[in-house]
């Protein structure tokens, strides 16, 4: 296992601005060239154009930096092989303590931890902290590789899978159905979706939406204009349990797309002050209703199918969602993503 394509999206987007830059001016010569001097366009061709291939060769170069200084990971029987450049180090699986991830969710971060005296050259190949290896840092380990990672770990080395938080401590693995069946969730402002009675963490929004641009503070800040429409609920493990994908306030009035871990689509979610809830074939399922210090869900049968509670319309730091048993399951999973739906409509 080695980085994946995310690795060089900025060395080729440099490559295809400089190619475009460079073409697009010496087209605009040719075109022209009636208003162009021949001297004059020579030398603007050769000016903007050899300036845009040095960019691209550039461009070119730190890819293949990136491609030769790439760390490869190589899992089998007999323990994990780390290879970078001409540099290798390996690890017997009789040295390994635990293989895992360590926090933040939203980036998780592959993680090997060894016996004291296990792999003296892995400090040369990866990054080492005492008997903590880092292995494919920030962002490089490929989307969907978690989990082929955590089968050869235990099924291959047959070690123990850990998962550690951002405070250092080993986060239990949640039950399959934690968030689905959990009847009080509280939501507070970094996106931690908690249960209410054990105070358990179920899952966390991650994605672009969860980032605080300039520096603003709170859940899910948004700037209309940066594209920001997509938000991931992963469990403490970093696993996907629900995507949630906003389109364009033109395209579709603000409503929120909800995909399942596959990306099937399990309904739409429709306005922004009075969201209503729509079943994949478009039928209604309930509508949304200010209510007190919060909101009302109210299924298509006239019965409450859960509420949400805030503090104030100034302060909705932590925000309380609780579900009836007797909603229908499709709603139950769609108002999941009813808080980011209000912090979305007040932060506009």
């Amino acid at each position: 296992m080695t980085l994946g394509r995310r690795a060089y999206r900025w060395p080729l987007r440099v490559f295809l601005v400089a190619i475009a830059a460079g073409l697009a001016v010496s087209l605009s010569t040719r075109s022209n060239a009636e208003a162009w001097d021949p001297e004059k366009a020579r030398q603007v061709i050769a000016a903007y154009g050899g300036g845009a291939a040095l960019v691209a060769l550039a461009a070119v170069l730190w890819a293949f930096r990136i491609h030769r200084a790439r760390l490869i990971v190589t899992i089998g029987e007999k323990g994990v092989t780390l290879r970078r450049g001409r540099r290798k180090a390996v690890v017997p699986a009789g040295t390994l303590r635990a293989v895992g991830i360590t926090w933040p969710v939203t980036d998780p971060v592959w993680t090997l931890w060894l016996e004291s005296e296990a792999g003296p050259d892995v400090a040369a190949v990866a990054r080492t902290d005492g008997c903590t290896v880092t292995l494919l840092r920030s962002g490089s380990l490929p989307s969907g590789w978690l989990e082929a990672v955590r089968a050869a770990a235990t099924g291959t080395l047959g070690v123990a899978w850990r998962v550690v938080d951002d405070e250092g401590e080993e986060v239990p693995a949640p039950g399959a159905d934690a968030l689905p069946s959990a009847r009080c969730v509280l939501v507070d402002g970094r996106g931690r979706y908690r249960d209410q009675n054990g105070a358990a963490l179920l899952a966390v929004a991650c994605g672009r939406l969860a980032k605080p641009p300039g520096g603003r503070s709170g859940m899910f800040p948004m700037n209309p204009a940066a594209g920001r429409r997509t938000v991931v609920l992963r469990d403490p493990h970093a696993r996907t349990l629900l995507v949630f994908r906003r389109r364009s306030r033109l395209l579709g009035r603000g409503a929120m797309r909800v995909h399942d871990a596959d990306g099937h689509l399990l309904g739409v979610m429709r306005g922004g002050q009075e969201p209503s809830f729509h079943a994949t074939d478009g039928m209604l399922l309930g509508s949304t209703r200010p209510s007190g210090d919060g909101y009302a869900v109210t299924g298509v049968d006239g019965r409450r199918s859960a509420t949400l509670r805030t503090r104030s319309a100034a302060d909705d730091s932590r925000m309380y969602l609780e579900r009836s048993p007797s909603a229908p399951d499709p709603l139950r999973t769609l108002v999941l993503a009813l808080p980011l739906m209000v912090r979305m409509t007040r932060q506009l």
